[in-house]
């Protein structure tokens, strides 16, 4: 007979296929260790950040029929798909204990979760964006100037006529547009790692699924729900970004940049980042958006037509070649109003060895910056997608068995608050080096620690300064370094900057489809 288990399952459904090589999930990869008790750490969040307390702060006026202490219910709602198990009823057979009543058992345990799952009324936006604001208090992401908004979307499959919230979206991963739900979130990324803020669902016009009237509607439009949905049905995500970043400086976040991938490199965005007094950095489409440049008006294409034997490398040992290009662009919208005409930097970049047509170009209103100082801004980037991948594949983003609106509401938010507390625990307890490459086939790391050395590594790999970085780990270090990090390091930065060929081509199957 034979004995081996078979392979578990997502808290999607899914197996979980078996993972070679390096990951790019340091918090899921520390989850995995058999020492790592998620169920403590959880428990210790919910008191060092109040967390229960401010739940019941955000709650609606209604009273609850379950006695249940909020406590008990938000930890189970927390715990459940880092543990594995593909659903609440799994869960709650497991560990009723969290639902203990006083002297009345329920018949089907598992119905006070769902139950308060479908609260309409609790407001887990201000109740996340609260606990961001609490465990940024208490950590260190870096120098000020070295602190950046990331703002960027991702789609979670999902279909069916009757999962609410969700319509067709182009993902860029896949090249394909797909149903599902897409969710924009905008975090604080730095040195030492990446903290999510705020985010909300966004529902395109294509194929929306919204809340039925009547019957199985909401009970009260009035509600943080059925706000909730509103706004992402009728709000664009520009204006999205926009009340994100206002709300996320009012509550206190400060950074120095505004960054973000070419879906959001617009003139709204660019200006926004001015408004605010952040340096704006983005990558910009190859489209039709003209940059003036020594008295004429040239498109991206043209700019890289004109001036790509001018791109070179630092020396031998750098992996890209760059021009940095002085321009203005005209951040009026409107065709027939004077032009606003902004200084910026462009950069076009591609990889030394890649022969084809996949260069990309970034844009920044930080004109005395270097463009080592800027692409090493703009990597970090990358922190937003380690962040989604964490989410979906350890903290249960919209893994919940519900099509409600309500649900995949609560969903979003419990997944972001479920990463803060884990990654600020390990974090504390030096358990985690944020952004850490580990090797699952040997356990020995193969890319420095993100928060410590990962800049100056950079900076070493852009000019080819070793001997400077020499200085800081030691000269045999530095050899073991240099047979090690060809391949990963390379892949790492081209993953980062977003010059695969893959995400290239993306970019422009969805700029042909319009969908960019």
């Amino acid at each position: 007979m034979n004995n081996r288990s078979k392979p578990a399952k997502s808290p999607s459904g899914q197996k979980r296929r078996k993972v070679n090589g390096r990951t790019y999930t340091p918090i899921s990869d520390a989850l995995s260790q058999p020492n790592t008790l998620a169920d403590n750490e959880f428990s210790d969040g919910l008191v060092r950040f109040g967390l229960a307390v401010t739940l019941a702060r955000f709650m609606g006026r209604g009273r609850r029929s379950d006695a249940v202490p909020v406590a008990q219910i938000l930890m189970t709602l927390l715990v459940w798909p880092v543990l594995k198990l593909s659903s609440v009823h799994c869960f709650c057979c497991e560990l009723c204990q969290y639902l203990k009543l006083h002297g009345r058992q329920p018949a089907r345990p598992e119905d006070i979760i769902y139950d308060f799952w479908d609260n309409e009324d609790i407001n887990w936006r201000g109740w996340a964006r609260n606990a961001s604001v609490r465990v940024a208090a208490t950590m260190d992401l870096g120098k000020p100037s070295k602190k950046a908004f990331v703002a960027d979307d991702t789609v979670e499959k999902r279909r069916g006529k009757k999962v609410e919230g969700t319509s067709r979206h182009f993902d860029h991963t896949s090249g394909t547009t797909v149903a599902g739900n897409q969710v924009l979130e905008l975090g604080m990324a730095g040195e030492n790692g990446f903290l999510p803020v705020d985010r909300q669902h966004y529902m395109s016009e294509c194929a929306p699924v919204d809340k039925p009237t009547g019957k199985g509607g909401f009970k009260d439009n009035r509600s943080a729900a059925a706000r909730d949905m509103a706004r992402a049905r009728d709000e664009e995500k520009p204006a999205m970004l926009a009340r994100m970043l206002k709300d996320a400086l009012k509550a206190g976040f400060k950074a120095a940049w505004l960054i973000a991938d070419a879906w959001f490199g617009t003139k709204a965005n660019i200006g926004l980042a001015l408004a605010h007094g952040l340096h704006a950095l983005f990558q910009m489409k190859r489209g039709k958006l003209q940059y003036r440049v020594g008295g004429s008006l040239y498109t991206a294409t043209q700019l890289y037509v004109k001036n790509a034997r001018k791109m070179r490398c630092a020396n031998s040992q750098s992996r890209f070649k760059t021009v940095r290009i002085e321009a203005e662009i005209n951040l009026e919208t409107k065709p027939k109003a004077a032009p606003i005409w902004q200084p910026v930097v462009l950069i076009l970049s591609a990889s030394k060895d890649d022969q084809r047509d996949n260069w990309v170009i970034f844009l920044s209103t930080n004109t005395s910056a270097s463009v080592e100082e800027l692409l090493e801004v703009y990597a970090l980037r990358w922190s937003i997608e380690v962040y989604f991948k964490e989410l979906k594949q350890s903290f249960g983003l919209l893994s919940e068995q519900s099509g409600k609106y309500q649900v995949a509401y609560a969903s979003i938010h419990l997944a972001a608050v479920r990463y803060m507390i884990i990654f600020e625990a390990m974090l504390r307890n030096g358990s985690l080096s944020f952004g850490q490459v580990r090797d699952l086939q040997t356990g020995k790391l193969q890319i420095l620690c993100f928060a410590s050395l990962l800049w100056q590594l950079f900076r070493s790999i852009i000019s080819g300064v070793f001997d400077q970085f020499e200085q800081i780990i030691g000269k045999s270090r530095i050899q073991e370094l240099i047979t090690a990090i060809d391949e990963a390091v390379e892949d790492f930065l081209s993953q980062a900057l977003q010059l695969t060929p893959s995400h290239v081509q993306s970019l422009a199957k969805a700029e042909a489809l319009g969908a960019l």
